[in-house]
Protein backbone atom coordinates (compact mmCIF):
# COMPACT_ATOMS: atom_id res chain seq x y z
CA UNK A 1 0.00 0.00 0.00
CA UNK A 2 2.94 2.45 0.95
CA UNK A 3 5.04 1.29 -2.62
CA UNK A 4 1.50 2.56 -4.31
CA UNK A 5 1.00 5.67 -2.25
CA UNK A 6 5.00 6.53 -2.96
CA UNK A 7 3.67 5.97 -6.68
CA UNK A 8 1.37 8.09 -6.79
CA UNK A 9 3.32 10.69 -5.30
CA UNK A 10 6.14 10.69 -7.33
CA UNK A 11 4.18 10.15 -10.60
CA UNK A 12 2.47 13.55 -9.24
CA UNK A 13 5.81 15.59 -9.04
CA UNK A 14 7.01 14.63 -12.04
CA UNK A 15 3.56 15.76 -13.84
CA UNK A 16 3.36 19.15 -11.77
CA UNK A 17 7.31 19.69 -13.07
CA UNK A 18 6.25 19.04 -16.20
CA UNK A 19 3.70 21.92 -16.54
CA UNK A 20 5.53 23.79 -14.60
CA UNK A 21 8.49 23.81 -16.71
CA UNK A 22 6.71 24.53 -19.92
CA UNK A 23 5.19 28.04 -17.79
CA UNK A 24 8.91 28.98 -16.81
CA UNK A 25 10.92 27.96 -19.77
CA UNK A 26 12.68 31.36 -19.63
CA UNK A 27 13.69 31.34 -16.25
CA UNK A 28 15.16 28.27 -16.75
CA UNK A 29 17.19 29.35 -18.92
CA UNK A 30 18.69 32.71 -17.46
CA UNK A 31 19.37 29.91 -14.12
CA UNK A 32 21.36 27.68 -16.59
CA UNK A 33 23.12 30.78 -18.41
CA UNK A 34 24.52 32.09 -14.78
CA UNK A 35 25.17 28.82 -13.36
CA UNK A 36 27.60 28.48 -17.03
CA UNK A 37 28.44 31.44 -17.23
CA UNK A 38 31.79 31.21 -16.81
CA UNK A 39 32.05 28.47 -19.16
CA UNK A 40 30.32 29.94 -21.94
CA UNK A 41 32.06 33.59 -21.76
CA UNK A 42 35.38 31.26 -22.13
CA UNK A 43 34.33 29.20 -24.99
CA UNK A 44 30.94 30.01 -26.35
CA UNK A 45 31.07 33.52 -26.88
CA UNK A 46 31.40 35.49 -29.85
CA UNK A 47 33.47 37.87 -28.74
CA UNK A 48 35.83 36.21 -26.83
CA UNK A 49 38.59 37.21 -28.54
CA UNK A 50 38.20 40.78 -28.24
CA UNK A 51 40.12 41.94 -25.07
CA UNK A 52 37.52 44.99 -25.18
CA UNK A 53 34.71 43.02 -24.79
CA UNK A 54 32.10 43.06 -21.79
CA UNK A 55 29.69 40.90 -23.47
CA UNK A 56 30.94 37.76 -20.82
CA UNK A 57 28.56 35.11 -23.21
CA UNK A 58 25.21 37.40 -22.72
CA UNK A 59 25.38 37.22 -26.77
CA UNK A 60 24.64 33.38 -26.01
CA UNK A 61 21.88 34.46 -23.67
CA UNK A 62 20.18 36.24 -26.13
CA UNK A 63 20.66 33.52 -28.67
CA UNK A 64 18.78 31.30 -26.70
CA UNK A 65 16.02 33.52 -25.64
CA UNK A 66 15.34 34.50 -28.96
CA UNK A 67 14.89 30.41 -29.93
CA UNK A 68 12.74 30.12 -27.48
CA UNK A 69 10.47 33.01 -27.74
CA UNK A 70 10.46 31.63 -31.82
CA UNK A 71 9.61 28.16 -30.44
CA UNK A 72 6.46 29.76 -28.57
CA UNK A 73 5.46 31.70 -31.61
CA UNK A 74 5.34 28.62 -34.26
CA UNK A 75 3.34 26.91 -31.24
CA UNK A 76 0.06 26.31 -32.08
CA UNK A 77 -2.49 28.44 -29.76
CA UNK A 78 -4.67 26.85 -27.65
CA UNK A 79 -8.25 27.51 -28.15
CA UNK A 80 -10.82 28.29 -25.74
CA UNK A 81 -13.94 27.25 -26.54
CA UNK A 82 -16.97 27.92 -24.76
CA UNK A 83 -20.02 26.25 -24.94
CA UNK A 84 -23.44 28.31 -24.39
CA UNK A 85 -26.61 26.05 -22.34
CA UNK A 86 -29.90 27.44 -22.31
CA UNK A 87 -32.07 26.44 -19.17
CA UNK A 88 -34.58 28.25 -21.06
CA UNK A 89 -36.01 28.57 -24.70
CA UNK A 90 -35.01 31.72 -26.37
CA UNK A 91 -37.91 31.45 -28.27
CA UNK A 92 -40.38 33.83 -26.90
CA UNK A 93 -43.83 32.41 -29.46
CA UNK A 94 -42.98 28.99 -26.94
CA UNK A 95 -42.86 31.27 -23.76
CA UNK A 96 -46.43 32.66 -25.01
CA UNK A 97 -47.76 29.21 -25.78
CA UNK A 98 -47.00 28.29 -22.11
CA UNK A 99 -48.78 31.44 -20.89
CA UNK A 100 -52.11 30.75 -23.14
CA UNK A 101 -52.04 27.35 -21.33
CA UNK A 102 -52.19 29.08 -17.94
CA UNK A 103 -54.51 31.65 -18.25
CA UNK A 104 -57.20 28.21 -19.85
CA UNK A 105 -56.60 26.26 -16.56
CA UNK A 106 -57.30 29.87 -14.63
CA UNK A 107 -60.29 27.74 -13.11
CA UNK A 108 -58.54 25.51 -11.45
CA UNK A 109 -57.04 25.87 -8.28
CA UNK A 110 -52.79 27.13 -8.06
CA UNK A 111 -51.02 23.60 -6.98
CA UNK A 112 -53.70 21.71 -9.71
CA UNK A 113 -53.15 24.21 -12.30
CA UNK A 114 -49.46 22.98 -12.13
CA UNK A 115 -49.82 19.89 -12.08
CA UNK A 116 -52.18 19.88 -14.78
CA UNK A 117 -49.51 22.18 -16.84
CA UNK A 118 -46.45 19.41 -15.90
CA UNK A 119 -48.83 16.64 -17.47
CA UNK A 120 -49.49 18.57 -20.44
CA UNK A 121 -46.21 18.98 -21.24
CA UNK A 122 -44.24 15.89 -19.68
CA UNK A 123 -45.91 12.53 -20.31
CA UNK A 124 -44.68 9.34 -20.18
CA UNK A 125 -43.87 7.63 -23.89
CA UNK A 126 -47.21 5.64 -25.32
CA UNK A 127 -47.06 2.20 -26.18
CA UNK A 128 -47.91 0.11 -28.92
CA UNK A 129 -49.64 -2.73 -27.31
Amino acid sequence: MRRIMLIRQVLSFVLILAFGMHQFAQLGILVSFKINQNYIAEFLCIEKDLPESTCQGCCQLKDKLEEHEEQQQDAPESQNRKYEIQLFPADQDFLLKMQTQVIALDWAPNPISGILLCQAIFHPPKSKA
